[in-house]
């Protein structure tokens, strides 16, 4: 099939996203722990070796009999960004973030790794659509040496291509994750829904990019290594389609208006 997505201005693509706002739920026993102690999951790199240090799983234990699991990124030694979607049960807390935690992969420079969270410092504007930004900044409760990705300011350009970093859980082994690396290209569809206008500028559409639950957060790195956006939600992976919030977006929130 050679049917592209860029006719999102005449599709309603606003139905098709209720599979991922992409966070998972977990059916693992493993993951239920005792507050402030991180989650018996594993992560690991790809067979391909394609692993970057700066990417963890984020597992949400707020909810005990149901954790969150979605992908987070370091911005700094003690920060990391997410998709504001899947820290919504500490939000609505108030903001804790201590049952929050980040596993990193064992890489060639370093250890496997988990850092809690200690609070969030910063969310886009609550939504009741999946066309707007969504973003959540996590403060950690200690520093890593890790390197923090750089966040690039300038808007993306139709036809750019970026890689999106994720963490996705194995398919039989629900404990078992690895930080997979795929090629994604920006869209020129102009999103809109049912009920609402046009998506600001800094939401963009994926092409050729089936987002899986738990990539929610996952960050899009441009060919030099830079944070371009996140992605925050999906279309059916047969459609291989997701939406992004642009990195423009989460360092100045007024430009997304």
């Amino acid at each position: 099939m050679t049917r592209r997505l860029w006719s999102f201005d005449r599709v309603e693509i606003a139905t098709w996203l209720f599979l991922l706002t992409a966070c998972q739920p977990s059916s693992s026993n493993t993951a239920r722990q005792a507050e402030l102690a991180p989650p018996d999951y594993q992560v690991s790199c790809s067979a391909s070796g394609d692993c970057h240090e700066s990417v963890a799983l984020l597992v949400g234990l707020s909810v005990v009999h149901e954790p969150t699991r979605c992908t987070a990124a370091l911005i700094g030694p003690t920060t990391a960004v997410t998709a504001g979607h899947c820290v919504t049960h500490e939000l609505a807390a108030g903001g804790a973030c201590g049952d929050v935690w980040l596993g990193f992969a064992e890489t060639a420079t370093q250890k496997t790794e988990w850092l809690g969270c200690s609070r969030i410092s910063a969310v886009s504007s609550s939504s009741e659509t999946l066309l707007a930004p969504d973003y959540a900044v996590l403060e950690l409760r200690t520093a890593t040496g890790r390197l923090a990705l750089p966040l690039a300011q300038g808007a993306l350009r139709t036809g750019d291509v970026v890689r999106m970093v994720s963490v996705t859980a194995d398919r039989f082994y629900d404990d078992l994750h690895e930080v997979r690396t795929r090629r994604c290209v920006i869209d020129s569809g102009k999103p809109k829904s049912l009920y609402g206008p046009i998506a600001p500028a800094n939401v963009r559409v994926l092409a050729s990019c089936p987002i899986h639950e738990g990539n929610s957060g996952a960050p899009l790195l441009d060919g030099q290594g830079r944070m371009r956006g996140l992605v925050h939600a999906g279309g059916p992976p047969y459609f291989a389609f997701g939406l992004m919030t642009e990195s423009v977006g989460i360092l100045h929130p007024a430009a997304a208006h």
